[in-house]
């Protein structure tokens, strides 16, 4: 596992020493947390540049289509 250190206000770090919280494990389901809501954002975003599908296809519109493309 890696170490890695980070800088929090004093105030926080003496009220976190209070409580008696494992400042350790917060800060990893910190981290997880970002990483998850990065994802989720990443794959909204690319989700919203797809081009959007009709909500339903008509037969008439469909027919139409296949006689476009393949002759009546």
């Amino acid at each position: 596992m890696s170490k890695l250190s980070i800088y929090v206000p004093d105030s926080m770090y003496d009220e976190l020493r209070r409580r008696q919280l494992p400042i350790s494990q917060l800060a990893q389901r910190a981290f997880a947390a970002a990483l998850n809501d990065d994802a989720n954002a990443t794959w909204i975003a690319q989700a919203r540049k797809r081009r959007a599908r009709p909500a339903s296809v008509s037969t008439e519109d469909l027919m139409d289509a296949v006689e476009d493309e393949f002759g009546a």
